[in-house]
């Protein structure tokens, strides 16, 4: 079994790179005067590291290229943004990434032989937030900038589409049934009320998909209000190999949460008694098996000192 991601930005991408995934998001949420200049074909992802590791706050970022109607060219830059709660430091991250982008295509258009600087291409960024608040920030980078009507003409603005996953009726997330079914999971990372149906309708939407795996991985990491039996049960209608690569990393899961238990279990233990831990044995004792903490465990209780509790006699 595959070592799956357990991040919303990990599913955020296995998402966005499922078939028509991207295509139907697109479509359906950016401004309808932008949707309206996209060429029939789908957009075409680009490198994932076209954006400088330096400018790369978070790994859960798509660029697209589309072609236009009129023949033209359209970059679309799809950010998400996880955290719980509107950042308004998203406007200032967003214009870095967006000028190291035409930095990028300037350096390709003189590899090419064509004049850098010169009718660069349009970039739509979007945005998609899952926090549980109502995202408050402007959507104009110029309102967050304090300035007087004589100044402005010379500070940079721009606008980002917002797709705010909270206010949006789930059957309006999206009518491609993949990328609904994966908004709606991620919608409700957030939120308490409503991860039970969450997760039932993930395998409705998700069933058969390539992404229902990394979708009951990334619920069980993300889900805090539903009972580990409620996943287990909504899994019994996924198709037999799908169930079992996710109850195998559940399990992996539980198996390492338990051994992270009697480690920290140890270390409480050896800190009262002993009033510290050397260095060389707290990395032998994070590295341990269950079986192995269970016999220093046990060794604590009658051990004269820490050197006695990993096998070694106490030097006199």
């Amino acid at each position: 079994m595959p070592n799956l991601p357990v991040t919303h930005d990990a599913f955020f991408r296995a998402l966005m790179d499922e078939p028509g995934v991207a295509a139907a998001v697109l479509r359906e949420h950016l401004p309808a005067e932008v949707a309206a200049l996209l060429a029939p074909e789908a957009p075409e992802l680009l490198d994932a590291h076209f954006v400088a590791a330096h400018l790369r706050h978070s790994q859960a970022d798509r660029l697209y290229r589309a072609r236009t109607l009129d023949g033209g060219e359209l970059y679309i830059y799809v950010l998400l943004e996880h955290k719980s709660a509107p950042d308004p430091e998203v406007g200032v991250q967003l214009l870095g990434y967006l000028a190291e982008i035409w930095r990028r295509l300037d350096r390709q258009r003189l590899e090419q032989g064509g004049v850098a600087g010169s009718e660069r291409p349009p970039i739509v960024p979007l945005v998609i937030y899952h926090g549980a608040r109502e995202w408050t920030v402007p959507l104009s980078f110029g309102e967050t900038v304090a300035a007087c009507p004589a100044l402005r003409l010379y500070l940079p603005d721009f606008r980002y589409a917002l797709l705010d996953l909270g206010r949006v009726p789930d059957e309006r997330l999206s009518d491609q049934r993949v990328a609904r079914g994966g908004l709606r999971v991620l919608k409700y990372s957030h939120r308490p009320d409503g991860q039970g149906a969450a997760v039932l309708a993930a395998v409705d939407d998700l069933l058969g998909s390539g992404i229902l795996v990394s979708a009951f991985i990334y619920i069980n990491w993300a889900y805090d209000a539903v009972d580990r039996r409620a996943i287990e049960g909504a899994l019994a209608r996924a198709p037999d190999e799908q169930r079992e690569a996710v109850m195998s990393v559940m399990a992996q899961e539980r198996k390492q949460g338990r051994i992270e238990g009697k480690a920290e279990t140890l270390l409480r233990l050896l800190e009262r008694r002993f009033h510290g831990v050397p260095e060389l044995y707290r990395a032998r004792l994070l590295a341990a098996d269950a079986d192995q903490l269970d016999t220093w465990i046990d060794a604590v209780l009658e051990a004269d000192s820490v050197d006695a509790v990993f096998g070694r006699p106490t030097a006199h």
